[in-house]
């Protein structure tokens, strides 16, 4: 949704760089707290990030001549992203402080309850068209229907999606650091790409985003190896004193 309503207000490189500014907030952050931040780390978020602007570059279009009011809404869509990108690592760090308390199922069942009940708010508000009825175009039970693209479609999401894919990530939160997941998700366009080209939906980029594919995926790398060598400590005073 974040993305959708990104793009429709302001050019889509724009949109592609802000949005994905997550690794470079929580590295910031870290740095104005005074928690340690490893070279690598900080390096590879950069790199990361610059490598999102070639591939935001390449894909990018002649900008439109909307005058004023164009502007004021490049602005808005230039503050929205951003706000995502705040609101991005907000959540991960969140994720990160919850995740070794909270049970996976149980955190992924509030996460997507809630998530069903903003949409719905928000659809009620900006006045979208729906109905708590099978309906397969504005039905809030359509996706039941068993034709070919909403029940089966429907189950692909849920369980590669959402189970593999942002289960996945909440998972790994216990093991490693919020940055660490904000440059894998970098790198998701990558894969996106080679699948497209693999089902015949999209063809495959030119050698300026392959360019920037590889640049995200050199910051990524360097990344996951710094978070790789953290250690985490745990204070096992009260545990020991428990056994006596």
């Amino acid at each position: 949704m974040r993305d959708l309503i990104c793009k429709i207000l302001f050019n889509v490189s724009y949109d592609s760089v802000l949005s994905n500014l997550a690794s470079l907030i929580i590295i910031g952050s870290k740095f104005a707290l005074g928690v340690p931040v490893l070279l690598f780390e900080g390096l590879g978020a950069l790199i990361g990030l610059f490598g999102a602007f070639i591939c935001a570059s390449a894909s990018s279009g002649p900008d439109d001549q909307g005058g004023e009011s164009n502007s004021r809404l490049e602005m808005v869509g230039n503050i929205l992203a951003f706000l995502a990108s705040v609101s991005t690592a907000l959540y991960l760090t969140v994720a990160k402080k919850l995740r070794p308390k909270v049970d996976l199922f149980l955190f992924m069942f509030l996460l997507f309850s809630l998530a069903s009940l903003f949409l719905l708010v928000y659809m009620k508000v900006s006045g979208e068209a729906f109905e708590f009825s099978f309906h397969p175009e504005i039905g809030t039970f359509g996706w039941m229907n068993p034709v070919f693209d909403r029940l089966p479609l429907e189950l692909y999401m849920a369980i590669i999606c959402n189970g593999v894919g942002t289960t996945g990530y909440i998972a790994i939160m216990k093991y490693f650091d919020p940055v660490v997941v904000t440059m894998v998700m970098l790198m998701e366009p990558i894969v996106a790409s080679f699948i497209g080209a693999a089902v015949g939906v999209s063809t495959l980029p030119g050698w300026v985003t392959w360019a920037g594919d590889a640049v995200v995926a050199v910051g990524s790398i360097m990344v996951i190896s710094s978070g790789s060598k953290k250690t985490e400590s745990i204070d096992a005073t009260e545990a020991l004193h428990g056994m006596k």
